[in-house]
């Protein structure tokens, strides 16, 4: 008998132990540890899926923050442009139009041959649309400088037509023109 078989059959119930002890390893490792292995891999995938998604959502709730803050300034401007540049009510609105529109021309020297209005309003606006017509007659440069005050100024009046001719030989040299000067002004109910 060789050394190792005589080792074998001396110490059967050791190998035999050990073999077990091999057997119940590799099964425990197939069973046991390789799936959890694979389940924490996947686990793993699954946080950092999770860490993306969140990340997208915090961009998407800072994306959200961001247009409600600029919507809130929008909404604070719009309130300060209803509260001071335009118009109160339809007198406010007339004394822009006329009054202001008249002395602006005879500081640039112009002549306000005629002046008409119109009123716009809707029953479902919120807002009237006082439309004026001037006739002014006066030299070249200060017609430009009388639209230029007009479209600079602080007032809110749209200059939304202009037409340019000759002024008749019999009342001098010069030009005259027709400006569609209008603005706008919040409709009350007593309006």
């Amino acid at each position: 008998m060789t050394p190792f078989r005589r080792v074998l059959a001396e110490k059967r119930l050791a190998f035999a132990a050990t073999g077990i002890v091999l057997l119940a390893d590799l099964l425990l490792y197939v069973l046991a540890v390789q799936p959890a292995r694979t389940g924490v891999g996947q686990a793993g995938e699954r946080a950092a899926q999770a860490a993306a998604d969140a990340a997208a959502r915090s961009a998407d709730v800072a994306d959200a923050r961001a247009r409600l803050d600029g919507t809130r300034r929008a909404g604070e401007q719009l309130r300060r442009f209803h509260a001071e540049v335009l118009p109160r009510d339809l007198a406010q609105a007339r004394d822009l139009t006329y009054p202001r529109l008249a002395v602006l021309a005879g500081q640039f020297g112009l002549e306000l041959e005629r002046r008409t209005s119109e009123l716009e309003r809707d029953e479902y606006e919120r807002f009237g649309r006082l439309e004026a017509t001037l006739r002014l007659a006066g030299r070249y440069g200060d017609i430009r400088r009388f639209i230029e005050a007009v479209e600079t100024g602080p007032e809110f009046l749209i200059i939304d037509a202009i037409a340019l001719s000759r002024r008749d030989t019999e009342r001098g040299d010069g030009l005259v023109v027709t400006l569609g000067v209008a603005t706008y002004f919040p409709l009350s109910e007593d309006s």
